[in-house]
């Protein structure tokens, strides 16, 4: 979070301004970089509460299979964990990190894209998600990032529409 109070977000110039602060963010709840691996456990724990393992042979092979995707892909992303009183993990968001191709007069430029964006059920409609969106902005504005995608789900669209985005007609894509 940079020192940012929670409460507050982060205007498309960069500057703060004041949001309603939510009672999440009045009992101390604190949103924070992933920075090591009880860090990264806590991820893990988001992750199957969000998409829950159907024994524990699985959630090991989960938390293994996360822990090798974090060494593998770790330096070219970035995730953040809110937590509510006494430090519980309550939420989750993660960015991919892109850098265009250098082109004549311009350099290269980054870019990331966002997804899982999560807060566990009992702790929704508290401003969380909005505090881990606002967190991620900041960073990538302090990054110097030119631009944030995201693909959201029909029922999050008015919630990123509240916090700045607008729909990118210029993509395309191809399933495979």
């Amino acid at each position: 979070m940079s020192g940012r109070p929670v409460g507050t977000s982060v205007t498309s110039r960069g500057s703060l301004r004041p949001r309603l602060v939510t009672d999440w963010a009045t009992r101390g709840g604190t949103i924070r970089p992933v920075g090591n691996s009880s860090d990264l456990d806590d991820l893990i724990a988001l992750r199957l509460a969000w998409k829950p393992a159907s024994d524990d042979t699985q959630a090991d092979a989960l938390a293994d299979d996360m822990r090798s995707w974090w060494e593998r892909n770790g330096a070219g992303r970035r995730a953040w964990i809110a937590r509510g009183a006494g430090g519980i993990p309550v939420g989750m968001a993660n960015a991919a990190i892109f850098e265009r191709m250098p082109v004549p007069g311009t350099g290269s430029a980054r870019w990331i894209y966002v997804a899982n964006v999560f807060v566990l059920p009992e702790h929704r409609r508290q401003g969380i998600a909005a505090d881990l969106m606002n967190a991620l902005v900041e960073w990538a504005r302090a990054e110097g990032m030119v631009r944030i995608v995201l693909a959201p789900s029909e029922m999050s669209i008015p919630f990123y529409a509240s916090l700045g985005f607008r729909p990118a007609d210029d993509l395309m894509r191809l399933d495979l």
